[in-house]
């Protein structure tokens, strides 16, 4: 909102404003100075329209105006009215005694925290932009600019009136539209670090100093040559073209990998030219490169440019108007999250070569579902191993798994088929044995009379299921596949697959195979059930389920499986469900070689850890998982969400379960020295725990995309205070995301409204232990040491 004159008085007198400023000051509580009005002395706002679509002069850099006044902070200054005195901005007999700053300082206050001094002053255009004019009156001033006031949308917090050391009315009329014209595009394109232009200066002691002595024009960039770099400004109606491009990889699949290259930098060039009036060469300038030669991406443009375009197409129309801030993007964009996961997971190729294979053919955004798929196979094949947890340790725990990867129909969940039947052979071919032996007695039982001996039902093993089974035959076949290990007979796990979750539940609606979510609860954790049917073929026995299952489906099929009338049975958090994003029109990368070697690689690994039995050392993975599930849990007890308590329970066995296959392939030699297959001894280290980290991490933002909004629901009825379905941003993350990219523990209170440091520390503490923020430095202040941290990731 514009302040007047009769407004700002009003503001500085205000008895509330003035008590706020003196507790601030007595108590340090930053959030007590975050409440304070303030003032933008730089800029004014086009009106533009907010996220929740309201209309108004919003805070954007793309609707910037500058006015041609510059704010200067000076901070650490305990005596500040000391400080003042010394620049000597008051008047003699002669007139103002500080003459190269007479006429330009219109405002001159004493900060909140009473240690601080604000400057507003007019700009020299011949100076240049803001930071530049800063750096030259900081030089008059004899005082050290902060950089961040480069900043035109920089708020500075009001003071009490008796505050204020110096004011010319001229502030509350003061424009300058010759500096406005010159820097306020370059500021919307955001180029707003200093320049070498017109740095003259001639108004400046320091500058006539360095004249007289032939030094030459004062630069004031000396301590960061990166800033003086000129960057030519590139726009569409005050929106970078660098947003515009990625924007538009974001809502069309991507930053395309090698193979497709050509083909989507083509489908960008062919968007942008409607925006550069179909301007080679400015399409040549602003076209990103992704190793392509000159002459190649030369070559994409001049096709992309041989038509006139005939208006925005769809796709960048929808770009514009979605452009926006990564930072403003939602916690809940998931597209976004795969991309990143992949990246991750790409980053691991080098320590896990097997993921190299298992993701090999797909697009990155696909590599979480590959990961899970195949860990899930994986660990069938080590159904003879098993590991202890933090929850009731003394108990040994099977690796299982229930997988559902969720896409819409041919959106490329035929990797799933390839990665069953190279790492499931072994299983395949031992069941072979087993069903040819019931078969051949089905047989014999059709040829014999009704008074001729019957043969005998031979017990077999048979553990790899369709979806179409009997409740009976998968029952029997459980309990027959029993094999001594450790001398103990072990239970093996049986596995379902099916690359048709839709047709699965169709057939589970009926017949004698008639639904099996009793065995799905049952399956996770292997616990106990029993059968006791009178018919002839039900076998009468009490077993544990040992059943993994992996399914690739559609959302609809997963909201028929898991919807609000049955999410209080607990099988949405025994479900590791992964999307798999859509393909957006594009073609797969067609393969011109078979990589023979890649798929029997896989076949060898199916092989040896269908042999792997014993107990694995993963203690340290558990502990790391139990450390990663308390900081979660805080975080949920910090929101007050049971909801989130409620999908965060069974991560950690996620985490573990999935990891657990690629971890011990990575230790294969130091396990198996001696050839043997038995779990020897092995030490897990950073890298692993990096590995079972993202896989939690994963399953935890996933849990909260699918299920998160039918978990709040299901507490919301039970209190029978009826909210919302849709996804609540929790004030864990809204705190993350207000955070600036660096800051102190002030900031943290402020940010995540807490009162107390030392529990703003314990935040803290948790984030960069999540590798979310790290520490970059640390200051002196008033014999106290503080610390200095920014953000290294993104809360998900």
């Amino acid at each position: 909102m514009p302040v007047d004159e009769a407004q700002f008085w009003a503001l500085v007198r205000a008895e509330k404003w003035n008590e706020n400023i003196d507790k601030y000051r007595e108590t340090g509580d930053a959030a007590l100075k975050r409440k304070l009005p303030a003032f933008i002395f730089q800029a004014t706002f086009d009106e533009t329209t907010s996220k929740a679509g309201k209309a108004g002069a919003w805070r954007k850099q793309s609707a910037t105006q500058l006015t041609g006044l510059v704010v200067m902070d000076i901070d650490h200054v305990e005596k500040p009215r000391e400080v003042f005195d010394q620049w000597g901005l008051g008047t003699d007999e002669h007139g103002f005694i500080n003459k190269d700053a007479a006429g330009r300082i219109l405002l001159v206050y004493i900060t909140p925290s009473g240690k601080g001094l604000k400057v507003v002053f007019k700009a020299d255009v011949a100076v240049g932009n803001l930071i530049d004019n800063q750096h030259a009156m900081a030089k008059v001033l004899g005082v050290e600019v902060d950089e961040s006031c480069k900043d035109a949308s920089r708020m500075s917090f009001i003071c009490k009136e008796s505050d204020i050391l110096y004011l010319n009315k001229e502030l509350f009329t003061y424009e300058n539209k010759e500096f406005a014209e010159r820097y306020t595009a370059l500021y919307r394109d955001g180029h707003s670090q200093a320049t070498r232009e017109d740095l003259a200066m001639d108004d400046t002691t320091v500058a006539n100093e360095r004249r007289d002595k032939g030094q030459g024009p004062v630069t004031f960039c000396d301590r960061d040559q990166s800033l003086v770099t000129p960057v030519t400004a590139k726009s569409f109606k005050g929106v970078a073209y660098s947003d515009i491009i990625d924007e538009w990889w974001r809502q069309n699949g991507g930053v395309p990998q090698e193979g497709e290259r050509n083909v989507k930098l083509y489908q960008l060039a062919v968007s942008l030219r409607a925006i550069c009036d179909n301007n080679r060469q400015l399409l040549m300038e602003i076209m990103p490169r992704l190793g392509l030669s000159e002459e190649e991406v030369r070559s994409i443009v001049e096709s992309a440019c041989k038509e006139t375009p005939k208006g925005l197409s769809k796709a960048m129309r929808s770009v514009l108007e979605g452009n926006k801030n990564p930072s403003e993007q939602s916690e809940h964009d998931i597209d976004q999250w795969l991309w990143d996961w992949g990246e991750q997971i790409e980053r691991l190729f080098d320590d896990f070569p097997i993921l190299r294979d298992v993701c090999k053919g797909l697009k990155r955004n696909q590599y979480a579902s590959a990961l899970f798929v195949s860990g899930g196979f994986m660990m069938t094949l080590m159904t003879r191993c098993r590991y202890s947890f933090y929850h009731r340790p003394e108990e040994l725990r099977r690796l299982n798994c229930e997988v559902m990867v969720i896409g819409d129909p041919a959106s490329g969940k035929s990797f799933a088929t390839r990665l069953y039947k190279l790492l499931i052979a072994p299983i395949i071919a031992a069941d072979r044995i087993g069903k040819d032996a019931i078969n051949a007695y089905r047989e014999q039982m059709k040829t014999k009379g009704a008074n001729k001996e019957k043969p005998k039902k031979p017990k077999v093993v048979v553990r790899v299921h369709p979806a179409r089974t009997s409740n009976a035959q998968f029952i029997q076949d459980m309990v027959n596949a029993v094999e001594e290990v450790d001398g103990e007979p072990m239970q093996l796990h049986m596995l379902t697959f099916d690359t048709e979750l839709d047709n699965t539940l169709s057939i589970q609606k009926g017949g004698s195979w008639i639904d099996k979510q009793s065995l799905e609860l049952k399956a996770f954790h292997n616990e106990e059930d029993g059968q006791a049917y009178s018919n002839m073929d039900s076998v009468i026995e009490n077993f544990c389920v040992t059943w993994n299952f992996i399914y690739t489906g559609t959302p609809l099929a997963l909201k028929a499986k898991i919807n609000e009338r049955n999410f209080g049975s607990g099988l949405a958090t025994r479900l590791t469900c992964i999307p798999l994003p859509p393909t957006n029109f594009e073609m797969m990368t067609r393969e011109s070689v078979v990589d023979r070697e890649s798929d029997h690689r896989l076949k060898e690994w199916g092989e040896k850890l269908d042999r792997m039995k014993g107990v694995l050392s993963v203690e340290k993975i558990v502990d790391e998982l139990y450390d990663w599930t308390a900081r979660r849990m805080a975080d949920a007890k910090e929101n007050n969400s049971k909801a989130e308590e409620m999908l965060l329970k069974r991560c950690a066995y996620h985490g573990l379960n999935f990891a657990a296959p690629f971890i011990v392939m990575r230790h294969w030699e130091q396990m198996h020295q001696d050839g043997a297959y038995y779990c020897g001894e092995f030490e897990t280290d950073e890298v692993d725990l990096k590995l079972a980290e993202l896989i939690v991490n994963i399953q935890y933002a996933c849990q909260r995309h699918y299920f998160l909004a039918m978990a709040e629901k299901y507490f919301d009825d039970q209190m029978r205070d009826v909210l919302t379905t849709t996804h609540r941003r929790q004030k864990t993350y809204d705190g993350f995301n207000r955070l600036p990219e660096e800051f102190a523990v002030d900031d943290v209170m402020t940010c995540f409204a807490i009162s107390n440091p030392t529990v703003a520390r314990v935040k803290i503490s948790r984030l960069m232990k999540d590798h979310l923020i790290e520490k970059t430095d640390e200051f002196v202040d008033n014999g106290t040491t503080k610390a200095i941290y920014r953000k290294v990731g993104a809360m998900c």
